[in-house]
């Protein structure tokens, strides 16, 4: 069983430490809780990935612009088959 999900990545600048804001943002926002925990990452220096579910995209997205992240992209992925449950 296939489920597709997206990977956002939030680029920081040369301020990793900003990291948290994008997760409390997230929270206030009311979407925390569509992150999975799992795939958390620092994707590149100055940069932090999550994947979400695909249908909740555009609102994790529209909620990190609007908080003053300028540089958020959203990539379309297949859910890996490797998870450990």
């Amino acid at each position: 069983m296939s489920h597709t999900e997206s990977l956002v990545v939030v680029k920081l600048g040369h301020n990793g430490g900003q990291a948290p804001l994008v997760f409390e943002v997230l929270e206030q926002a009311g979407l925390l809780g569509e992150v999975s925990e799992n795939e958390l990452d620092l994707v590149e220096p100055g940069a932090v990935g999550f994947r979400i579910p695909r249908d909740r995209m555009a609102a994790v997205v529209l909620a990190l612009e609007c908080s003053g992240f300028a540089d958020v992209r959203a990539y379309e992925v297949e859910a890996s088959h490797d998870r450990v449950e």
